[in-house]
C-alpha cells in the first residue's frame, strides 16, 4: 500500500468531515485527520486511486510518502 498525505483546501476546512468521507469512498484508508493543519493521512492500494483522490472536492493536494534512506 502507498502512504499518502492529503491537503484540504482552506475554504473547505469547515466541511472536513465530508471531505474525509469522500476520500474513503474514493478508496483511501484513513489513518488520521489533523484538523488544525487541514491534512488527512492514510494509504491507498494503487496509483489510480491517487488520481481519484485528487478529484475529490475540497482536496488541494495529494502527496506520496517518500522514504529517505541512510546517507
Amino acid at each position: 500500500m502507498t502512504r499518502v498525505i492529503v491537503s484540504v483546501a482552506d475554504d473547505n476546512l469547515g466541511a472536513l468531515d465530508d471531505v474525509v468521507s469522500d476520500l474513503r469512498q474514493a478508496g483511501m484508508s484513513v489513518d488520521g485527520v489533523q484538523e488544525l493543519l487541514g491534512t488527512v493521512t492514510g494509504s491507498v492500494d494503487a496509483d489510480t486511486v491517487v488520481a481519484a483522490l485528487q478529484d475529490v472536492p475540497g482536496v488541494s493536494d495529494v502527496e506520496l510518502q517518500r522514504d529517505v534512506g541512510p546517507y
